[in-house]
């Protein structure tokens, strides 16, 4: 009868005990779901996850890209031959494309930034090449705390079907940030279609 009773006895307390490892179990994972989503954007940054459009965060806040078109810039022949030193020339065999980009600091402290942080990615008949901005109207400069900027930055690349990415480098970030802008198809000379 006494061991009847302790047989009784014990299957409650096991059973208590497996609930205890359940509840545990589960909150383990929930607690390691939740750190894996709040981790630095820069474990996604490889895959290319982020597109035109979309608030990327930053260690200072959100980098953003609004729009990518083509720029119809100056070529050699409007300027006769004479370039030399001019902004925005557009070379034979050559594209320019726009993109327009937004900085917002949500940190307690002013931070500044570069151009040189931005370079175009462009995968032309299977070359990858890291562009830098030839013109544009982001100057370098300082965001206080809770502000924002908007420019645009110009790139030049070959006149030929690609698919690019906007690189910035985020100084409080061992990885950049990598922003899809997709695939453009060039057709003739000063016009350029993008495909997301």
């Amino acid at each position: 009868m006494a061991s009847a009773q302790a047989c009784i006895q014990a299957r409650p307390l096991r059973w208590g005990w497996l609930v205890v490892a359940i509840a545990t179990t589960t909150a383990l994972l929930g607690v390691l779901l939740s750190v894996r989503t709040l981790m630095p954007t820069s474990q996604h940054h490889g895959s290319g996850s982020f597109a035109i459009g979309d608030d990327v965060p930053t260690s200072f806040g959100i980098v953003a890209v609004e729009f990518v078109r083509s720029v119809d810039g100056v070529t050699h022949r409007a300027l006769a031959g004479a370039t030399h030193g001019v902004s925005g020339l557009v070379g034979d065999g050559k594209q320019q494309i726009q993109v327009a980009v937004a900085l917002t600091n949500r940190g307690k402290q002013p931070m500044t930034y570069s151009v040189r942080q931005f370079q175009l990615r462009a995968t032309v008949k299977g070359k990858t090449s890291l562009l830098p901005a030839t013109a544009g109207d982001l100057p370098d400069g300082r965001i206080l705390p809770d502000a924002g900027i908007e420019g645009h930055l110009d790139f030049t690349l070959p006149a030929a079907d690609a698919t690019m990415s906007l690189v910035f480098h985020d100084a409080g970030r061992s990885a950049p940030v990598v922003i899809g802008l997709g695939r453009i198809t060039a057709t003739v000379p000063g016009s350029v279609h993008t495909h997301g």
